[in-house]
């Protein structure tokens, strides 16, 4: 029997420090999905790795087996002295893990409540099992389902209206802390979508704070450049990445959103253009795996901010927060038990097929007989026969077809099922072959 199961790591039990040890970068998901393949007990399997998680959905054969496999995953993709000390401490199995991906496909489970991008990455660990071919019928149904329940969620309940990213999160922190940006000087180290989304933001504040843009791949900030941006002259580009540092020593607001493997703003480099007199200034590093360096919180003036002081955001309009989340569970619910009907479906009409398939074949074999035995027999008594035989067939498979169908509870269902291929020794490949025959040898 096969079991559904999630394992991995999240903010909740797990601060950003250990997060990013586990994340998994977008161009290595695909390696990984192939490597899972290769693990004994795991036979569907999706990766959804983002800033706040990176959790494996699997089916497994066996559920301790499936667990030691993805532990074992785990180790093998952390490139850490420690990796031994390092173990997946967040861990769902059957319904719970359908409950968990509908809630975190809906922006429940985020950090930040109804946070927008989750939807597009839930979106691409689904796409990415499909194009490795790790997913199966079970997670291709609960991905899709997930997706479906997200998009009724912010469509009809409030959660959309109020639906926020961690880049829009990181500028209502500086907000708190520096007040308004307006006039404001702003450096934005990374081009990529969480960094445009910053610089979207503060090009909206209006006002005549300058918007530094600094990216390795200068093409990426020409390519935005093309859109329509409101107040497009506050942004300053054309700087060489090396600059870096200089420009942030100057910056009252530095935020870092890049995904570099290593560390882009160290302490001591920016401490080279830091004088005495330099303004204060807030660094929010919003990257996962972090891409600043610990060392700047400790130099004079400066405050340093990551992806989990985010949680000041989520604090806030508990009120609100309640009744959206009211709202959204309603519809998970909803979804949950979608869930459970594709699920009885999944035993249930095999069963009744096979059911069907194998007094079907005995019909058509009574029939043949008949025939046989009676050539001169007129065509409308053959017809009156085929009508009685059929209607007999319909009567006798009506209740076990309504038992099974309005069974709700999974394990007497699967008893029932059982119970049922046991007494009429059912076997889907043998009846598709009698019920073949049948039909073969009433057409001669």
């Amino acid at each position: 029997m096969n079991h559904l199961i999630v394992s991995g790591i999240n903010y909740h039990f797990s601060p950003v420090s250990i997060r990013e040890r586990f994340c998994i970068p977008d161009s290595c998901v695909g390696h990984a999905l192939e490597a899972l393949k290769r693990f004994p007990h795991i036979k569907e399997s999706a990766i959804l790795s983002t800033c706040n998680r990176t959790e494996v959905y699997a089916v497994v054969d066996d559920v301790r087996g499936g667990m030691a496999d993805i532990e074992a995953f785990f180790a093998s993709v952390q490139h850490v002295t420690d990796h031994g000390a390092l173990k997946p401490n967040f861990k769902l199995l059957r319904d719970d893990v359908v409950l968990h991906l509908l809630r975190v496909a809906s922006g429940l489970d985020s950090m930040i409540l109804g946070e927008a991008q989750i939807m597009a990455q839930v979106k691409a660990a689904h796409q990415n099992a499909l194009e490795r071919q790790s997913c199966g019928p079970m997670l291709d149904f609960i991905f899709k389902l997930a997706l479906n329940c997200g998009k009724r969620v912010r469509t009809e309940t409030s959660m959309g209206k109020r639906a926020v990213s961690v880049s829009s999160a990181a500028l209502e922190l500086a907000h708190l802390k520096l007040g308004s940006l307006k006039e404001k000087s702003t450096v934005v180290i990374g081009a990529g979508k969480m960094g445009q989304i910053c610089v979207k933001h503060l090009l909206s504040e209006g006002g005549s704070g300058p918007v530094v843009l600094v990216n390795r791949n200068k093409e990426r900030i020409e390519n935005f450049l093309k859109n329509k941006l409101t107040n497009k002259e506050k942004i300053k580009f054309g700087f060489d990445f090396a600059e870096r540092h200089e420009l942030a020593a100057q910056a009252d607001l530095v935020i870092v959103a890049t995904g570099a493997d290593d560390t882009v703003l160290k302490a001591n480099e920016l401490a080279r253009f830091r004088h005495q007199g330099s303004p204060s200034q807030l660094i929010v590093d919003i990257s996962v795996p972090r891409n600043t360096d610990a060392a700047l919180a400790q130099l004079t003036g400066v405050e340093l901010a990551h992806a989990d002081d985010l949680a000041q955001i989520v604090s806030r309009n508990k009120a609100e927060r309640e009744a959206i989340i009211s709202e959204a569970e309603e519809i998970v619910y909803i979804n949950f038990e979608d869930y459970h009907n594709w699920l009885r479906s999944q035993l249930v009409v095999p069963t009744i097929a096979e059911l069907r398939e194998k007094i079907e074949a005995i019909r058509l074999e009574q029939i043949a007989k008949t025939k046989d035995q009676g050539e001169q027999s007129a065509e409308g008594c053959r017809f009156e026969m085929e009508s009685i035989s059929r209607a007999i067939v319909n009567q006798i498979l009506h209740h076990p077809t309504v038992q099974l169908k309005a069974t709700k509870d999974y394990e007497i269902l699967k008893q029932q099922a059982e119970a049922l291929r046991t007494l009429f020794h059912l076997d889907p490949e043998e009846g598709r072959r009698r019920l073949e025959k049948a039909r073969r040898g009433l057409e001669a």
